[in-house]
């Protein structure tokens, strides 16, 4: 077979179950909402489109509030991010409403609402042409549509429905000065293989991402002269690896050390809860696992780390065994949102990474998130349920997630610690 001929065999195959549209089933709850997006850590990006119709609005209906509280960008931006919206003395965007609705929305429409308040908490990205779209888990309904509903990743659903607009969209991260061959004839074959890997339930989750993670660094070592019969060759010996239990000695003999991977989340963790820019949510979730993993007075030295561990086997895994959905669920909507293992680029505030640097990159998150929930199983026990599941996700990501500054410290963490590698990863996963 040619290397023209393998490519468009693995694409095709690929495509039919890798192009996410659920993004278009969510429907926001409005005043429901127990964390709204409305405002107290977020400026709101205003796209030039609608700045411009802004300009028009009465004094009276709302022509004002435009006049005061939404400024054009300096330097100049992206159409996209032309303008944005100060919060009022509330902390709150000034067209948000005493009965938590937007007043600009519901006096004028939503074709007045900005692309990003249109499209939140979607994301929107095209891949060959086609649009994609998963969701932020920074807000609480998408979370929960995504993290407690099996097979979320695979609704279907009408991107050109009108419910939103689609004019602000993420693409494939090109390779980048100084990072190795990016393969994008590839990326749906690739997808794929990463789909199958984390629906593999033969295998325990830990060993599923370190498996993705040396897969990572194989693509990343492909030089650029390299064919694609070299890329396909890649992507077949994992595939091969995935049917048997090839590599699985090399996994189990990989460190484990606990002390560690709790060192480097409480270090994370602590920068994130001493930024008072950030929602009072996230404090809360990381005192609750502080709670959970916090020794008594006078308990001997690393009792904290016996509490860690004896809450994973006694509440965490048990929680997750029955539910092994919610975690994968988590990693695929991930995989989608940010176009990995590529990236995606679009915006002022893309980071160009390598493949193997954003592996790193949504491995740290998946092992922050589910290292703050075992901690919390920890202090809730019996009581954890899916509603702290959601809470944790949800308040993590809003705290991480729309922080450029957050997530480069993540890479420069592990960087700093001599942990950017598989064996960092291992750390990171087991127990």
């Amino acid at each position: 077979m040619s290397a023209s001929s393998s490519t468009a065999t693995l694409a095709s195959v690929a495509d039919t179950k890798t192009r996410p549209t659920y993004a278009d089933t969510f429907h926001c709850i409005g005043s429901a909402c127990e964390d709204t997006c409305c405002g107290e850590d977020w400026d709101i990006p205003v796209d030039k489109k609608t700045y411009e119709k802004y300009q028009h609005l009465p004094f009276g209906n709302y022509g004002s509030s435009v006049s005061q509280y939404v400024s054009i960008t300096t330097p100049p931006a992206h159409e996209n991010l032309y303008a944005y919206i100060k919060r009022d003395a509330s902390g709150l965007c000034p067209f948000f409403g005493k009965d938590h609705f937007c007043g600009i929305q519901k006096t004028y429409g939503s074709g007045l609402l900005s692309a990003t308040c249109s499209i939140y908490p979607r994301s929107l990205n095209q891949v060959d042409g086609l649009l994609e779209g998963s969701l932020s888990l920074s807000c609480p309904e998408a979370a929960r549509n995504v993290l407690l509903v099996p097979d979320s990743t695979q609704i279907a659903g009408d991107l050109y429905s009108g419910e939103f607009r689609t004019d602000n969209v993420s693409l494939l991260a090109t390779s980048g000065s100084g990072f190795g061959r990016k393969p994008h004839a590839f990326f749906h074959a690739i997808r794929a293989l990463l789909i199958d890997i984390v629906q593999d339930r033969s295998r325990p989750l830990w060993k599923r991402l370190l498996l993705i993670g040396s897969f990572c660094k194989r693509l990343d070592e492909i030089a650029t002269h390299d064919s694609d019969e070299v890329v396909s060759a890649i992507i077949q010996n994992y595939r091969r690896i995935l049917g048997g239990d090839w590599l699985d000695a090399n996994l189990e003999g990989m460190p484990a050390q606990p002390r560690l991977r709790l060192d480097v989340i409480i270090s994370l963790s602590m920068e994130r809860a001493r930024d008072t820019t950030y929602r009072q949510r996230f404090r809360e979730t990381f005192w609750s696992f502080i709670e959970g993993i916090g020794s008594p007075a006078g308990s001997p030295s690393g009792d904290d780390i016996q509490r860690f561990l004896d809450a994973e086997e006694k509440y965490h895994r048990p929680f997750f065994e029955s539910r092994p959905f919610i975690l994968e669920n988590y990693l695929l909507n991930y995989m989608f949102q940010n176009l990995f293992p590529f990236g995606r680029e679009g915006s002022s505030d893309f980071t160009p990474r390598s493949i193997f640097d954003e592996y790193i990159l949504m491995t740290i998150q998946f092992s922050w998130i589910n290292t703050l929930l075992i901690g919390i199983t920890a202090n809730c026990r019996e009581a954890f349920a899916e509603e702290h599941v959601v809470r944790t996700v949800q308040s993590f990501t809003r705290a991480i997630e729309h922080y450029p500054h957050a997530l480069a410290s993540i890479n420069a963490c592990m960087r700093s610690r001599r942990m950017d590698n598989l064996h960092g990863m291992a750390i990171m996963l087991k127990n």
